[in-house]
């Protein structure tokens, strides 16, 4: 017994060090999350636990066996987002609603899904189905779940067809009737703040990363699930998701690798029908990638161009950075091995959903724009000089501190913010990474009466202590 307690803590030395380096504003080390064996739910060989605000899930295997496990644990959490994305579909008539998104996650999504993801899909369905969720009176099926995956890539279709050419732009049409309002375009939302930096910027020249998602009060309850991905093939990954994830959507990601992903979202390029769900792409990505070349290539290929986004992306093994660009038919890769800065950041990268490339830029206008050059050219909005202000002041110093700092600053931390997560390679290296669930600016976020009365399922946000998620198995019931 006392050897095992010795090793017990040898392993936590080494992954939650006693001191950190001396900074000016030091961060506080939490102690090694222990939860207590009464917390822990287990399924064969997953399992879940609750962690300050997050619910950790681990789970394991070949496809279909990872996803049973998955849906086994996540049950209950599983029927509740299906309720609740059922209502902002349509809130008289949530059963319809979620019909409709079927009805397209099927037509255009399903089949460009990678049959390992569909597998996994399945048996997420049936373990929630067989450990008692449901919807509508019915069992939980793939289609149930591969909608839940989709979720992203729809919401973006309208502002995606406004961006797709029909073939009749420029073309006049007289006519004698009265011109009415023009429809509404779609606006995109601000969503998500995120860096990454290394050598210059950082203080001990290594890799730091952090990430802020923002959405609605209605993604509240479900984007705290902290995955633990074993597969039988490719790498072991983390990522931050919601009940019934194949891949984050909020898009934060450590693998074994030493692969470091996350985005943020920019405005919306057209939508490709014959390309490759997202869904697939990105989780192909983190499972798979060795390098930077790989991530770039594997969420290239096959684009539909639904959810655009800027990608930071960093490799632990040689301690590179890259910024990448997503549209559909246009990309644009920053790589730090290559001394590509933008506006005189060296070893810093920032997004905040303001498209840096201007052919990018371009791709995303509206299909019968008059004006070709509104919005060609970058300007720094409020949260970009926000991150050039941070960079300025913290070059050379970037560390966990720091990071922390700017993730819990209002003007980065948006109000519509849920979490911030961050990293360093010691802690990435092991899996590892800082996370405070809720507002990071430490405002609860309350819901109005309207949403209240629309969406049953919605709950105040609080924000909970900062944390480390790690990859230790909790203990076992007897």
């Amino acid at each position: 017994m006392r050897g095992r307690f010795f090793t017990v803590l040898v392993t936590l030395a080494v992954v939650f060090p006693l001191g950190v380096v001396a900074a000016p504003e030091p961060v506080a080390i939490p102690a090694a999350h222990a939860p207590q064996a009464a917390d822990v739910v287990t399924y064969k060989a997953g399992y879940r636990y609750p962690q300050a605000g997050w619910i950790v899930v681990h789970f394991e295997g070949e496809p279909y066996e990872r996803g049973y496990q998955h849906g086994r644990l996540l049950a209950q959490e599983i029927a509740a987002h299906i309720r609740m994305l059922a209502t902002e579909r349509s809130v008289p008539a949530p059963a319809d609603g979620w019909q409709s998104a079927r009805q397209l996650t099927n037509a255009m999504f399903l089949r460009t899904i990678d049959h390992e993801f569909l597998e996994e899909m399945k048996g997420i369905a049936d373990g929630a189905t067989d450990a008692g969720a449901s919807y509508d009176q019915r069992d939980i099926d793939l289609l149930d779940i591969a909608t839940l995956n989709c979720w992203m890539e729809i919401e973006c279709l309208d502002a995606a067809l406004d961006a797709t050419p029909t073939g009749l732009e420029g073309k006049q049409f007289p006519r004698d009737g009265r011109p009415k309002a023009p429809a509404p375009k779609a606006v995109p939302p601000q969503r998500c703040s995120a860096f990454i930096a290394t050598k210059p910027a950082t203080a001990d020249g290594q890799i730091v990363f952090g990430h802020i998602t923002m959405a609605g009060l209605t993604s509240g309850p479900f984007v705290n699930i902290w995955l633990d991905v074993v597969p039988k093939k490719g790498h072991r990954f983390v990522m931050q998701g919601f009940p019934g994830a194949v891949w984050s959507s909020q898009d934060y990601y450590i693998n074994a690798a030493g692969i470091l992903l996350c985005e943020t979202t920019i405005d919306q390029t057209p939508f490709d029908i014959r390309g490759e769900s997202l869904v697939s792409r990105c989780r192909r990505a983190i499972q798979y990638a060795n390098s930077i070349e790989d991530v770039v290539r594997i969420l290239t290929e096959k684009n539909n161009g639904l959810y655009s986004n800027q990608w930071l992306i960093g490799d632990l093994k040689t301690n590179e950075i890259a910024m990448f660009e997503l549209g559909t038919k246009t990309h644009r890769l920053w790589r730090s091995s290559r001394d590509e800065w933008f506006e005189d950041t060296p070893g810093f990268y920032w997004g905040c959903n303001n498209a840096k490339d201007t052919a990018v830029r371009m791709e995303a206008q509206p299909a019968d724009a008059t004006n070709v050059l509104e919005g060609r050219v970058w300007e720094a909005d409020n949260r970009d000089k926000a991150w050039m202000a941070f960079y300025k002041q913290h070059k050379g110093k970037i560390d966990a501190a720091t990071a922390r700092k700017a993730l819990t600053d209002p003007a980065l931390a948006l109000n519509h913010s849920l979490d911030a997560k961050y990293s360093t390679a010691h802690y990435a290296k092991q899996l590892a990474t800082f996370a405070m669930y809720g507002p990071p600016t430490g405002k609860e976020w309350k819901p109005t009466p309207e949403q209240l009365r629309r969406h049953p399922e919605i709950q105040t946000l609080k924000p909970y202590p900062w944390t480390v998620l790690t990859t230790q198995p909790p203990p076992r019931k007897k």
